[in-house]
């Protein structure tokens, strides 16, 4: 398991002490999204969350959201989660694409305005 699949996004434990069993056990919402989840893809798949830690970094911030690993590595191998990790991918790319294409125009029209003037 990486740094980023702990119960609190690898930053160490809140308390100092913290429960080393849930960094085990339980992925953060930072560990599923370095696992290539979206908030939208957690909502749908995993639902509500496992478990509820204090947030290790901001005391009166809400409580760090942690789904166990086993249910996560379910969801992962399943048909439903392949459908919309590819469909998200889809998106990702056709977004990049379209900056990608409007940036294009922005530096034609800038350079087309600057040779004008």
């Amino acid at each position: 398991m990486t740094a980023h699949e702990t119960n609190d996004g690898g930053q160490g434990q809140a308390d100092g002490e913290g429960d080393s069993q849930a960094a085990r056990t339980h992925l953060s919402a930072a560990g599923l999204r370095a696992r290539g989840w979206t908030a939208g893809m957690v909502r749908q798949l995993l639902g509500e969350p496992d478990l509820f830690r204090a947030n290790p970094h901001v005391g009166s911030s809400p409580p760090t959201r942690l789904y166990h690993v086993e249910r996560v590595e379910a969801a992962e191998r399943s048909d439903a989660f392949r459908a919309v990790a590819a469909a998200a991918a889809r998106r990702s790319a056709a977004a990049r694409a379209a900056a990608r294409r409007r940036r294009r125009e922005v530096l034609t029209r800038i350079t087309a305005e600057r040779r004008s003037t």
